[in-house]
């Protein structure tokens, strides 16, 4: 897959999960849609909506007065860059705590489960794992790799 870097923030990211939910939206539908907890203003909106815009994760359309946002990208694509870039930052040989992690927080039905051993039956098998934080940060903390004598 091409290096693609998904570099949205929470907050663009609940405006992207309104737009998704409702297919298009205007700016008074998407601010409809946002938890009143998070007490935003409609220009907080406005700002996230103009940023998503720049990014090319949303499309606008001039519909009299007011603009309809439209996702550029599927929601399952964001989750998936998302997820890679997550796998990214972490060292390989810690790659299967965050999973383990994730399933045990996950609630899961009897379906996701037989699909992730599905999955996991039909995954590739390295023989082993090497620390690769050199290669990706220029600089390695890790201890996992050094034998102590």
């Amino acid at each position: 897959m091409n290096e693609v870097e998904f570099n949205v923030s929470n907050a663009e990211l609940i405006v992207m999960r309104v737009i998704w939910s409702l297919g298009e939206a205007r700016v008074d539908e998407i601010y409809a849609q946002i938890p009143q907890n998070l007490e935003w203003s409609l220009a907080t909106v406005k700002t996230l909506l103009g940023r998503l815009v720049k990014k090319e994760m949303l499309s606008t359309q001039k519909e009299g007065r007011k603009f309809i946002y439209k996702p550029l990208m599927a929601e399952c694509t964001a989750i998936n860059l998302m997820a890679e870039g997550l796998l990214e930052k972490v060292c390989a040989t810690k790659q299967v705590n965050i999973l383990q992690e994730m399933i045990e927080k996950s609630m899961l039905t009897a379906q996701d489960i037989e699909l992730l051993k599905t999955t996991l039956d039909t995954k590739e098998v390295v023989a082993e794992k090497h620390c690769n934080c050199l290669e990706k940060l220029g600089a390695c903390a890790c201890k996992h790799e050094q034998m102590i004598a």
